[in-house]
Formats: structure tokens, C-alpha cells, sequence
């Protein structure tokens, strides 16, 4: 049986919540293959797919993000698909029309509205392509600092 998440801005990629204990994510997807520490020294990581779902974790083992890659499982967003086992498009155009006005910084794109970024899809980076979930506030900061895009191929010639 294949995973499938739905994202619900500033809740989870459902069933997996913010704020959820690591053992409760452990009971919904199964024991991960593998485990590491996030770079920083701020909580851990458990892999799944082959890497493809990533849940993030706090030093508290509470979830704080939640990563996919393509492949591996289904992606929705508020019920609406994103991603098939078979056809894992670029999520962009999609969440521009929930929230026209990302910003980027160091090659990813955020989308502050619905607590969602991207990278490699807008820049051709085919090794970096992944989507992200986070709870309201993780990326204040960074939109401060941030940039707007150039998002020009997600334009139709006639806009």
C-alpha cells in the first residue's frame, strides 16, 4: 500500500501533525530506514522511501517539518493532488494560486500563506527537487530577508 499525505497549512502533511511525537509518527509509517541528526545541532530526522519523506523533529522529538521528494508516495494539498505514485510534477503553479507571492531564499521557494517551500523545480535544479511542510513561524525570519522571485517560467506568454 502506497503512503499518501494531505497537507493542511500550519497542521501536517496528514496523518502526520506538527507537534507529534516521534513514537506516534513511528506507529503511522512504520519503522524508517534511517535516522539522523539535523545539521544544526536542533533535532533529528527519520527517512523513509528511500529518503523520499522526511519528518523533522525538535530535541523534544516533537515534528516540525515534513520533506518529500518525488516518488515514493502521494502528496494532496487541502485534498486537492499534487504528486501520483506515477507523475510528480512541478508543485509550483499550484501553490502560486494559493499564494502569488513566495519568496526565495538560498534557492528555495516560500510560500508564507500556507506554510509550504520548494526547491529545484523554479531553477532547474533537478538534483535538489522536494517540497516541505512547516508550522506557522518557522520561516518568519527568512521572509524578512528573503527576496521575491523571478518566476517567469511559471508565466503564460500572454500574461
Amino acid at each position: 500500500m502506497a503512503l499518501a499525505f494531505d497537507i493542511e497549512p500550519f497542521v501536517g502533511a496528514l496523518p502526520v501533525r506538527f507537534g507529534m511525537h516521534r513514537s506516534e509518527v513511528h506507529r503511522l509509517l512504520g519503522t524508517p530506514e534511517g535516522s539522523y541528526p539535523i545539521w544544526d545541532g536542533s533535532g533529528t530526522t527519520d527517512h523513509w522511501s528511500e529518503g523520499r519523506i522526511i519528518v523533522g523533529y525538535d530535541l523534544d522529538q516533537a515534528v516540525k517539518h515534513v520533506g518529500f521528494g518525488p516518488g515514493g508516495c502521494e502528496v494532496s494539498l487541502r485534498g486537492a493532488p499534487l504528486w501520483s505514485l506515477d507523475d510528480q510534477p512541478d508543485p509550483n503553479p499550484t501553490l502560486l494560486r494559493l499564494d502569488p507571492v513566495p519568496v526565495e531564499s538560498v534557492g528555495i521557494l516560500v510560500y508564507p500563506a500556507i506554510g509550504v517551500s520548494t526547491s529545484g523545480y523554479h531553477d532547474g535544479d533537478d538534483a535538489q527537487l522536494s517540497l516541505t511542510t512547516s508550522p506557522a513561524g518557522v520561516w518568519d525570519d527568512v521572509v524578512r530577508r528573503a527576496y521575491r522571485p523571478d518566476l517567469g517560467r511559471y508565466q503564460s506568454p500572454e500574461a
